[in-house]
């Protein structure tokens, strides 16, 4: 891009209270790039003394009239028609949009932070300030003295225009998070977390991007939507967390797995290590730190919404008919259990293997009668609420040491 060189232009006259449209703002800009950080203090001060502001608003409508007449926007799919469709209503912005957008932002960061040295703020607090929300910004201007030739009103008007114009900026650019996104899909992390952490890393990349250097801002903010979204994967995919390093190396040896299988082969561990540059043992132990936790919450499908824990059996659980002493004990409960309804019993006798088989889980038994695994749960709970009444529950103690 050949950046804006003429001659140096005299300084605006505006009117009180003008609201000044985006591309006379663009015309004020367009100086040699060498003077441009000196027009900027000049510009504010002229804009503080007209207590003029921007035309955001007309600004975004020509926008979503642009996307509306140029149709709807290609953008990748994440699975995700919702967000997908609302992202088709913000307009992408070109390589010309995105250095225009860019000395924008510095304008409105330039006149902030002259208005901020005003009020004697620290430059260092000023730079912290200006990458938090409007309101912290509002907080720390108005803790300060007023100074004598800046309008409180006119000041916050600006404050919350800078912070239009940055979600602007963003919008202009969500589509590259998505490109990304994509690429790391169903690694443990759901994708709408991923587009999330991908947004939320563009505001870094509007803080660092230097339009000065001829670069495309996509490009620049690629690398860190990139490295958002991979520290988003190493710190949440895991219950318990794995080193980076380690995930480092698991990725590399995901991908020679792959290459392998394309080949129509598995690598062994000494192939792997030789492609990868690292030691067979190393490669041993790296694979065997690959294990993800699974909640027994989780649903196995079905219509019953049953889920994994319904289905295991309790280990731990010793069967009745070995854990009981010789005796009667048989014959108690049967008295204790016969004025239990048929199917209550039924499933006492099959879940704590009273009968002397092996107990069966709430999914076995659910799946014989007919019902949920949830509903054998609470017919399970029913019957053992009715054995417990002091009356049977004193009888059952003379069992148990």
């Amino acid at each position: 891009m050949v950046l804006a060189k003429i001659l140096r232009r005299s300084l605006p006259k505006l009117r009180s209270q003008q609201q000044v449209a985006m591309h006379e703002l663009d015309e004020f800009l367009d100086v040699e790039t060498d003077a441009f950080g000196a027009n900027i203090k000049k510009l504010a001060k002229v804009f503080a003394k007209a207590q003029a502001t921007l035309d955001l608003e007309s600004f975004r409508e020509e926008r979503t009239e642009a996307v509306r007449l140029a149709g709807v926007p290609d953008v990748p799919d994440i699975r995700d028609a919702m967000y997908s469709k609302d992202l088709k209503r913000m307009p992408q912005m070109d390589r010309e949009e995105e250095f225009r957008m860019a000395r924008r932002h510095e304008f409105l960061h330039g006149l902030l932070s002259w208005v901020m040295a005003r009020h004697g703020i620290e430059k260092a607090t000023i730079v912290d300030l200006l990458k938090q929300p409007a309101n912290r910004i509002l907080t720390a201007i108005t803790s300060q003295s007023e100074v004598k030739d800046l309008d409180r009103d006119w000041v916050q008007r600006m404050v919350l225009q800078f912070e239009e114009l940055r979600n602007l900026y963003v919008e202009g650019a969500l589509y590259i998070v998505l490109s990304t996104v994509n690429r790391y899909r169903n690694l443990g992390v759901d994708s709408q977390d991923l587009v999330q952490e991908g947004n939320t890393s563009l505001f870094q990349a509007i803080d660092g991007f230097d339009w000065r250097r001829d670069v495309r801002f996509r490009t620049y903010a690629q690398y860190w939507v990139h490295q958002a979204v991979l520290k988003m994967l190493y710190n949440g995919s895991r219950t318990v967390r794995v080193p980076i390093w380690v995930q480092k190396i698991l990725g590399k040896i995901r991908r020679a797995q792959e290459a392998g299988r394309r080949e129509g082969r598995e690598l062994s561990h000494a192939e792997l290590a030789s492609k990868i540059g690292v030691s067979e043992s190393k490669i041993a132990w790296v694979l065997a730190t690959r294990r993800y936790a699974v909640s027994l919450d989780a649903s196995v499908g079905g219509e019953d919404g049953a889920t994994l824990g319904q289905l295991l059996p309790d280990e731990d659980q010793v069967p009745v008919h070995e854990a009981i002493p010789a005796g009667d004990l048989r014959e108690v409960l049967a008295d204790v259990m016969a004025d239990l309804p048929q199917r209550e019993r039924r499933i006492l006798s099959r879940r704590f293997g009273l009968d002397g088989e092996e107990p069966e889980t709430l999914g076995e038994i659910a799946d014989d009668l007919g019902i949920t695994a949830e509903r054998v749960r609470q017919l399970q709970n029913a019957a053992l609420g009715r054995i417990k009444r002091p009356g049977k529950l004193n009888r059952l103690r003379a069992f148990v040491d």
